[in-house]
């Protein structure tokens, strides 16, 4: 058995989320504190007890996901669970870098809600919109944006064979998502406030790459797979460029699934709310164990399949 753990991204948010856990995991509980305490807030009541509007809040649901993620892993651990290697959705691979060692547990939320900010900050409210397209092929996709004449609008998530994610202008994502639809393609807007792996986030990569000058990355324990190049990264010296470069280039998670099964990782366990990387695993491989870790239940039904 060779394991490696998926940390989620943004979306997966949910009111109430990671509370049991919480109540049930002095690993969990510390880690909520230390979050706590780097951002000078209370991280722990939104996830909590926050109205889902709150949570959807870019500034408010990086460093609520970052937790949850962190949260879940942590609690894993305390049990004897340890994975070979990493990889995370968008924000969730900062939490793959800070649970590998990368980044230290407070450094990762400052960072965090700095990129949160940034990334909010680059495009004006309702300029920019992402939407998934469901049904049709990565190639498809691209012809489909390429075909768009009302802006621009890219690929920014390859998720699965048979989705991903456009992100740009908002009237750019609209006609593409008219365009999908005449080739029998579904396009659902996404509930995200801005337009997120494209080429509008250059100010917000501006804005990380002056960050991470001022910042000390270690080398991760362990592989971590980024997203920018779905490959394996222990080079210290490579994060900060690879995180910059994320902000606004493609999360290319399925091809980060293949490579990882190609390397031999045989079981996944999704660390954070919600089913969303489970799905796509699904979806993607073949002849793996997909397990995940969201709350009580699932934790007890991971450790069991594991034998511990």
């Amino acid at each position: 058995m060779k394991i490696a753990f998926m940390f989620s991204g943004q979306g997966a948010q949910f009111p109430g989320m990671m509370k049991d856990l919480y109540e049930a995991e002095p690993a969990a509980r510390q880690l909520f504190d230390i979050a706590d305490s780097a951002l000078g807030r209370d991280i722990s009541a939104l996830c909590f007890e926050g109205a889902q509007e709150a949570l959807n809040l870019t500034h408010n649901t990086q460093p609520c996901v970052l937790a949850a993620d962190l949260a879940a892993a942590l609690a894993l651990s305390a049990h004897g669970v340890e994975p070979e290697g990493a990889a995370g959705f968008s924000l969730g691979e900062y939490a793959a870098l800070a649970y590998a060692g990368s980044i230290g547990m407070k450094d990762v939320f400052e960072i965090i809600q700095h990129r949160a900010d940034a990334m909010q900050d680059a495009v004006a409210p309702g300029k920019g919109a992402m939407a998934a397209m469901l049904g049709g092929s990565p190639e498809k996709v691209e012809a489909i944006c390429a075909a768009v004449t009302e802006g621009y609008v890219v690929a920014a998530n390859y998720n699965s064979p048979a989705q991903t994610v456009v992100s740009g202008e908002a009237a750019a994502v609209d006609q593409s998502i008219a365009l999908a639809r005449a080739q029998r393609i579904r396009g659902v807007k996404l509930p995200v406030s801005a337009p997120f792996h494209c080429a509008l986030m250059a100010p917000a990569a501006r804005s990380l790459e002056t960050l991470f000058s001022a910042r000390h990355f270690n080398a991760p324990a362990m592989p971590v797979y980024m997203n920018v190049d779905a490959a394996p990264n222990v080079d210290a010296a490579a994060i900060p460029g690879l995180l910059v470069r994320q902000a606004m280039s493609p999360v290319r998670w399925m091809q980060t699934l293949l490579n990882m099964q190609a390397d031999g990782f045989d079981t996944f366990i999704e660390c954070g709310p919600g089913k969303t990387l489970s799905g796509l695993a699904a979806k993607t491989l073949q002849d793996v164990t997909i397990l995940r870790v969201g709350d009580v239940q699932s934790l007890r039904e991971t450790l069991t399949a594991l034998g511990k």
